[in-house]
């Protein structure tokens, strides 16, 4: 594909299909609690993993209505979540055999989804080789030159009372494109996210700039991230086309309203 999916937005797109809820916990809560290092322990042991490292990501402990205990565990894969829902079945874990089923918002990837996720590391299936670095930023938070996209994204440029403002909102957005065109390169569109945005509110107050070139965003934000605005540490990371598109579609459909 020739959409470049951020790692975060590969994690959120695939959230559902890497999920399994596991049942039958044992009453020990010392054992609910370890869960996730038995499952991590376990997984390698059965070969059901597809690479080296832990292989949960997450569980999350709920009570069901019988007021037992119930691990959702996250896997980082998809093929390592479906080798978990076949294979856990039945384990004895404690004095109790496990049992597990889909979580209820399971819905299998739609072929579209799988096309965007390969290459990400999220599917776990033949041909799907991870990037060379990890599902996250760097440790001290730089954009990574293996995940860059066209698009970068801007945190921390306006105060409260600038976002709120339509005069200065606009000025930022038009100073941000100038300054990203004059530094680094040919910027194809930018819009800046207010909070009469609707569905868009994780995006509120940032600037999503999207470049021509995937070396020059990067350059950007390389060069933007952690820069000091009125005295505001700015942060910067990629996000997908895919993604602006939604966003910026967003933001062009809902003007600011009469002041």
């Amino acid at each position: 594909s020739s959409v470049r999916l951020a790692p975060a937005e590969a994690l959120q797109l695939s959230a559902r299909a890497r999920k399994i809820r596991v049942m039958n916990l044992p009453e020990d809560p010392t054992l609910v609690v370890g869960f996730k290092d038995f499952v991590n322990a376990l997984m390698p042991a059965l070969n059901l993993t597809v690479r080296d490292g832990e292989c949960v990501l997450n569980v999350t402990l709920e009570t069901s209505a019988t007021g037992q205990s119930v691990a959702v565990v996250e896997l980082r894969t998809v093929r390592e979540a479906q080798q978990a829902r076949q294979s856990l079945a039945g384990l004895k874990y404690g004095d109790s055999a496990l049992s597990v089923e889909w979580p209820a918002d399971y819905t299998p990837l739609t072929d579209a989804e799988v096309r965007l996720l390969m290459g990400t590391g999220v599917l776990g299936v033949d041909g799907d080789t991870p990037p060379a670095v990890s599902l996250s930023l760097s440790s001290d938070g730089k954009p990574q030159q293996e995940e860059a996209t066209l698009v970068i994204c801007l945190n921390n440029l306006l105060s409260e009372a600038e976002l709120d403002n339509d005069e200065d909102a606009r000025d930022c957005l038009e100073d941000t494109r100038d300054k990203c065109t004059s530094d680094f390169g040919p910027v194809e569109d930018a819009v800046l996210v207010r909070k009469f945005h609707k569905d868009a509110e994780e995006y509120i107050g940032k600037v999503l700039v999207k470049f021509r070139d995937t070396g020059v965003a990067y350059k950007a934000a390389v060069s933007l991230h952690g820069l000091r605005f009125d005295g505001r540490p700015v942060s910067c990371r990629f996000v997908s086309e895919l993604k602006f598109e939604e966003i910026a579609g967003i933001v062009k459909s809902q003007p600011a309203p009469p002041a």
